[in-house]
């Protein structure tokens, strides 16, 4: 049996809290992912056990791809923060990403109202929350809730370690990336043992991809353009993509990490044109030296060490040849910081990708 990861002072204030609820509004990320989607879910039904009014909320509707996730239905769009005694949020990041910063900002002067549940690095939403129930250690916010729920003592029956589960998968890449660890590996094996549905969750989220999204994926494969001083594979989706191949934003999901494949690469980046005038990016990265949340958060972005993303104002243009560019009006460096020890000069976008 591996150690907390979390604070058993801030797990008991927390328990404090909740049991002084009645009502609990649970906020993930927008753009949900299988991680926000699962802890949500999980400590939505633990929590409804024991007798609590559980409302979970997202600013975007679930992928499509998560559908077979038990009680994915329950999600609404609408937060209101005084709907509940007290709001929990998971997976989020930083108050931006709740997709809800205004309302968010309302419960800052009320003390003991936000409980934050969150494996990223420190940021906005820390500082405003009262209960801070974070690690950087964790795989994902799935792994803290299966420790306060284990701390607890809340029930963890099929459909909940199902989802806890599927947001562990979903974080480690089906358990390949460097965050699988021993104590991850210990979980997951607990998690099969009360029932959770590892082979749902690998024929959905691993094997299962729609012909529009295999289109989709062709394409972004067909870029790849790779930038050898910085040892950066890259590639681009326009809207027109999107629009030739009757595709979603959503079906673009974990392409990145595929890119991230190449042996030479030391990171990956994927450039999205979801919308006119905006470009969204994905990094990744499996080495321990980088740290690609310092990139995107150059750009106003965040996320973790090997996984983080930005948005920013610009296009994506094609040259007479077909070779293609990020054209941005932004300023801000887009990072050569891609080691610690690394001194030369930031480069701008065009100079990583063009």
């Amino acid at each position: 049996m591996f150690g907390l990861l979390l604070d058993p002072a801030l797990i008991a204030a927390a328990r404090v809290r909740i049991a002084q609820a009645n009502r609990v509004v649970l906020v993930t990320h927008r753009h949900p992912d299988g991680d926000a989607l699962g802890s949500t879910l999980a400590l939505k039904r633990a929590l409804e056990s024991v007798g609590k009014q559980v409302v979970a909320v997202c600013h975007d509707a679930p992928p499509y791809v998560f559908r077979f996730l038990p009680g994915l239905e329950a999600f609404s769009d609408q937060f209101n923060p005084i709907e509940g005694d007290l709001v929990i949020t998971l997976d989020c990041g930083d108050i931006n990403r709740t997709g809800f910063p205004e309302a968010m900002r309302l419960l800052g002067g009320d003390q003991g109202s936000l409980i934050n549940i969150d494996h990223h690095q420190r940021n906005d939403l820390q500082k405003l929350a009262t209960i801070n129930l974070v690690s950087t250690d964790a795989s994902s916010a799935s792994e803290l809730v299966y420790e306060f729920l284990t701390v607890e003592h809340l029930p963890i029956d099929k459909a909940t370690a199902t989802n806890i589960l599927a947001g562990i998968y979903n974080d480690t890449g089906g358990f390949r990336h460097s965050n699988t660890t021993p104590r991850v590996l210990e979980i997951a094996s607990t998690l099969l043992l009360a029932g959770g549905r590892l082979r749902d969750i690998t024929r959905h989220v691993a094997n299962v991809r729609s012909a529009t999204a295999l289109k989709l994926w062709g394409i972004a494969l067909e870029r790849i353009r790779y930038h050898e001083p910085l040892g950066v594979v890259a590639s681009v989706i326009t809207r027109h993509d999107f629009e030739l191949c009757d595709a979603l934003p959503e079906d673009i999901a974990g392409a990145v990490n595929l890119i991230n494949h190449v042996p030479e690469a030391k990171v990956a980046l994927l450039c999205i044109e979801p919308s006119i005038g905006l470009i969204k990016a994905s990094l990744r990265t499996e080495l321990n030296s980088i740290d690609v949340a310092r990139v995107a958060n150059l750009f106003g972005g965040g996320g973790l060490k090997k996984a983080a993303g930005f948005s920013i104002p610009g296009t994506i243009a094609f040259d007479a040849d077909g070779t293609w560019r990020v054209v941005t009006s932004t300023a801000t460096p887009f990072a050569a910081i891609f080691a610690p020890d690394m001194i030369q000069p930031m480069s701008p976008i065009e100079a990583i990708v063009g």
